[in-house]
């Protein structure tokens, strides 16, 4: 009898975990979907803005957009990522609008008040931090978009907390990309320039904030003041503030070398600087994707202490992300010239070694996997915030040291440097404490063999035939197919499987081929 219970109770594990790793994956699913959906646009806007504006204008409209992603993120408070993490643990709605309340108190007057004194110091700041003057009014702009911003990804917590994507895909990844990639058609069309294009940010911001405040007034009890609120304000707080240094320390890590760049070199090479450093940051397109449902199940699952449950979910995460993003490595960290040239143009050829140097940077981030989402929902914020401080405090130290001398390339260093150290605190902090990790030996195996194929064929094809781009497709061809058996071959284990066999049920596609290869190779 016994027998048959710890069976039961074995089984039962087995259908949690199952279940939090499908949880994971179908939004990771859904999510990676709209962030491909959101890239693509962005991309084909940013081509026709570099192209149509030049690096120096590029350069002060990309001044714009750091300074209002910056805002938005950082006067949310944290309490976006508050809001994802305590709504699941919510046990009825007085406390699920308690949460929702307390954030919209806060975080909301502070922007406005913020974004007005930044209206007043931009021809200020335009004129004697970046000696030009007319960036004041496109700076002035982004910072009326500000408020919109906090809006938008206080909206957006919610839709984690709840842990749904598709509201999430619907504001960020499809209104708020579509409505700016509009205005920078017409802003083109009609000759606007660079206001134009400002302009178009703007109107993209404040159509999200309206997806994120519908989706709060239809879908939770914000606006239901039928219902009464808790006074735990001071319990989100102590969560939340915490990260409002954590994000200010990784704005300083992800944005400061492009203010650099423009004190030191000006907006032409902050131009130049913004095609490297976005191309370099889709490695992180599966962290993002995955990470949105991934911190609030981890919480779930820690209410249970259920360490092993937590690693498998990690390990498996991470092993899909790498492999993932491993091809598009490849292709960004061999060919940087190439892939400038056929996007961005020869014009912007120069920032070539500086997308290869960033693409180590952020496939490292991404190989180490959502390590700072599993912190943050096991509720270690203040130990994040102290890791944050001392890698932005390097990275001060290291743009001041390299920036004068080596412009793009030593920003490019600085920022690699930077993560590569920021990834080492924090997984070895996590597994310290949880010992929880993301490395496997079915994670290296298929990314040293399609490397292999990759590079070796790259010095066969210098050596004995001419380098060329349909020789290099087809040597691409060649090299992922390798890649892509190997994957199948050495990475799957039966945990993918079910995966697979899950989205075959669930969405009643017949994936036979698929199934047929995969028992092929294995």
């Amino acid at each position: 009898m016994a027998d048959e219970e710890e069976d039961s109770t074995d089984r039962s594990n087995t259908s949690d975990a199952f279940a939090s790793v499908r949880t994971v994956f179908k939004g990771g699913g859904i999510v990676f979907v709209g962030l491909v959906l959101e890239l693509g646009i962005s991309f084909i806007g940013k081509l026709i803005i570099a192209q149509e504006l030049g690096p120096v204008n590029y350069g002060s409209v990309s001044l714009g957009i750091t300074t209002a992603s910056i805002g938005s993120i950082l006067l949310t408070l944290g309490f976006r990522q508050g809001i994802g993490r305590y709504l699941p643990r919510c046990t009825n709605e007085s406390e699920r609008r308690s949460v929702l309340v307390a954030s919209f108190r806060v975080a909301v007057p502070i922007s406005v008040i913020i974004a007005i004194l930044g209206v007043l110091v931009a021809p200020a700041v335009a004129t004697h931090v970046f000696d030009d003057s007319s960036l004041a009014p496109i700076l002035r702009i982004f910072v009326v978009a500000i408020p919109f911003g906090v809006v938008m990804h206080l909206a957006l917590g919610a839709v984690q907390g709840s842990q749904r994507t598709l509201p999430k895909v619907a504001i960020q990844n499809v209104t708020y990309p579509s409505v700016r990639f509009l205005g920078v058609v017409v802003a083109v069309l009609f000759g606007l320039g660079s206001i134009g294009v400002s302009y178009a940010y703007l109107a993209s911001y404040i159509c999200a904030a309206a997806g994120g405040v519908y989706y709060l007034h239809t879908r939770t009890t914000l606006f239901d003041t039928g219902i009464g609120v808790e006074s735990n304000t001071w319990e989100l707080l102590s969560f939340s503030l915490p990260l409002v240094v954590s994000s200010a320390m990784s704005i300083i890590l992800a944005d400061l070398d492009m203010y650099m760049l423009g004190i030191f070199d000006g907006t032409g090479a902050v131009g130049l600087y913004n095609v490297a450093y976005p191309l370099a940051n889709l490695l992180t397109v599966g962290i993002g994707a995955f990470g949105f449902l991934f911190m609030p199940v981890l919480s779930e699952i820690d209410t249970n202490g259920n360490k092993e449950q937590m690693s498998n979910l990690y390990q498996l995460v991470t092993k899909w992300i790498v492999f993932a993003m491993f091809p598009l490595f490849l292709v960004l960290v061999t060919f940087p010239e190439w892939t400038i040239r056929y996007t961005f143009g020869v014009e912007y050829i120069p920032s070539a070694t500086a997308l290869a140097v960033l693409a180590l940077g952020f496939f490292g981030h991404t190989a180490f996997g959502l390590n700072k989402s599993a912190l943050t929902s096991l509720g270690h914020t203040r130990l994040v915030m102290l890791d944050d401080a001392v890698v932005a405090s390097c990275n001060v130290v290291l743009n001041f040291l390299l920036i004068p001398d080596y412009g793009l390339l030593g920003a490019a260093v600085a920022t690699t440097l930077s993560y590569a150290l920021l990834n080492t605190l924090y997984s070895f902090q996590l597994y310290w404490r949880t010992g929880v990790q993301p490395f496997t030996r079915r994670l290296v195996i298929a990314p040293t063999i399609g490397a292999t194929a990759l590079w070796g064929g790259f010095i066969l094809l210098r050596l004995y035939w001419s380098v060329s781009a349909i020789s290099v497709a087809c040597l691409l061809v060649f090299a992922f197919t390798i890649y892509g058996a190997a994957a199948v071959r050495f990475g799957l284990d039966a945990e993918d499987i079910r995966l697979v066999i899950s989205f075959e049920e669930r969405f009643g596609v017949d994936l036979g081929l698929i199934k047929r290869a995969v028992r092929l190779l294995r």
